[in-house]
């Protein structure tokens, strides 16, 4: 993956833009759709991924259970890094993959800010309104929080 090591170096580029990824269809949607309509050279890339594990289930969980769920959510994004990284390399995208902490929605705001974000771009699910309501929505609470202008791709 093509990367940029110290922040002196980022002089050259224009915007930042920070894509949040998982391993789901919308995310890669998402970047594919940054990929052909938004991205520029002088733009700096960073991805980012969220561990969701449920901290409460690690804490109640018996020790052979902790490690299966934490070697599982390693691997995972292990996944996720190398199918992103690749997808950057074979792109020219120039960036970074960084991961997350806590509630997505609140890590990517968060991420944005420390990164000093121009854009975000996400994916969505398409859950229901009833859905949404009940159990709240990642790219909802982004667009509602963030700093920066959002764009949440669809697939239609």
């Amino acid at each position: 993956m093509m990367a940029v090591d110290s922040r002196a170096d980022m002089s050259k580029f224009r915007a930042i833009v920070l894509i949040a990824v998982d391993d789901s269809e919308p995310a890669e949607f998402a970047f594919n759709w940054y990929r052909d309509f938004i991205h520029k050279p002088e733009y700096y890339t960073v991805l980012l991924h969220c561990t969701d594990q449920n901290d409460q289930e690690i804490r109640d969980a018996s020790p052979g259970r902790t490690a299966k769920i934490i070697k599982e959510m390693s691997e995972r994004m292990k996944r996720i890094e190398e199918k992103f990284g690749h997808l950057m390399e074979i792109n020219g995208i120039v960036g970074k993959i960084r991961k997350g902490k806590g509630k997505p929605g609140e890590a990517i705001v968060k991420a944005a800010n420390e990164e000093g974000a121009t854009m975000i771009v996400t994916g969505t699910r398409g859950l229901s309104k009833l859905k949404r309501a009940f159990l709240g929505s990642v790219s909802d609470y982004v667009v509602h929080n963030s700093p920066v202008p959002v764009i949440t791709c669809r697939r239609h």
